[in-house]
């Protein structure tokens, strides 16, 4: 059988995109509403995003990095290892994940 060439060719997603929106799933699926559980499944998504920054480039590699270190940072609120309130890490995040669904095209 020979494919319809008019048919449009399915997007690519840039290195890095999958990995990271799964790490991002985990979060939301993992973290429960305790502090410890939070921050567990913060240190975690930190780990997973770094991984998934490793060969991610360009501005989808940079929103993946910056992911990576709020992630971090909701951790060190979380446990108490810096002051601050841990909300504002959390609003940030919900900016940036919706920048980083644009950037690759997910949702």
């Amino acid at each position: 059988m020979v494919p319809d060439s008019s048919a449009p060719l399915p997007q690519v997603r840039s290195v890095g995109c999958d990995e990271a929106a799964a790490a991002l799933t985990a979060y939301r699926r993992d973290a429960g509403t305790s502090h410890s559980g939070q921050a567990a499944a913060a240190q975690q998504t930190y780990r997973d995003l770094m991984g998934a920054a490793l060969n991610a480039q360009g501005a989808v590699g940079a929103k993946i990095r910056r992911l990576a270190a709020e992630f971090q940072e909701l951790n060190f609120r979380l446990t108490g290892m810096t002051g601050g309130d841990p909300n504002q890490v959390i609003a940030d995040i919900n900016t940036d994940v919706a920048e980083f669904n644009r950037l690759c095209a997910f949702g």
